[in-house]
């Protein structure tokens, strides 16, 4: 496991602890909800030595948090016969995606999670182990970065394997 300090850890000044502070919705079709998923089961239960306040920004029960709220919409998810998520809601309607209002120490969790499993795993380990290419993962880091106001930048970063 590469130890160096991974992007922002430490909550921003315009964010205040245990308050809405700076909070995004943020919609994840259904593929991106499961590479999510995914990344949260590799981080949580597959990468031995992930410091989770170091590495991810987040303790480990407060990440599990998090992932049981995508794992649970993953569980109420029903699939076709190729293997695609059909998501209905209580009615019966057809729903598309997950849908969750996070704060910026949570999207920087996320996608320090996501760094840091496609670091441990590389471009082969990683699609092996979640059925995902690195350039799935980059588009999904690219796309939280997008909401950030400080935003890693992947092709600065020499260790990066994403690029």
């Amino acid at each position: 496991m590469d130890t160096r300090s991974y992007a922002n850890p430490i909550p921003m000044p315009h964010e205040v602890s245990g308050t809405a502070g700076y909070v995004t919705q943020i919609s994840l079709p259904g593929t991106q909800t499961l590479l999510v998923h995914q990344l949260f089961n590799e981080s949580l239960n597959g990468i031995r030595g992930i410091q989770f306040e170091t590495h991810i920004g987040m303790s480990e029960p407060a990440l599990r948090k998090l992932f049981d709220e995508v794992d649970a919409w993953i569980e109420a998810c029903e699939y076709n016969a190729d293997g695609v998520i059909v998501i209905r809601d209580a009615k019966g309607l057809p729903i598309g995606s997950f849908d969750r209002a996070y704060s910026a120490s949570e999207i920087r969790a996320l996608r320090n999670m996501a760094e840091v499993v496609m670091l441990d795993l590389g471009q082969e380990e990683f699609f092996t182990r979640t059925g995902f290419s690195l350039e799935e993962a980059k588009q999904l880091l690219d796309r939280l970065n997008s909401v950030l106001l400080d935003p890693l930048h992947l092709d600065q970063a020499s260790q990066s394997v994403a690029h």
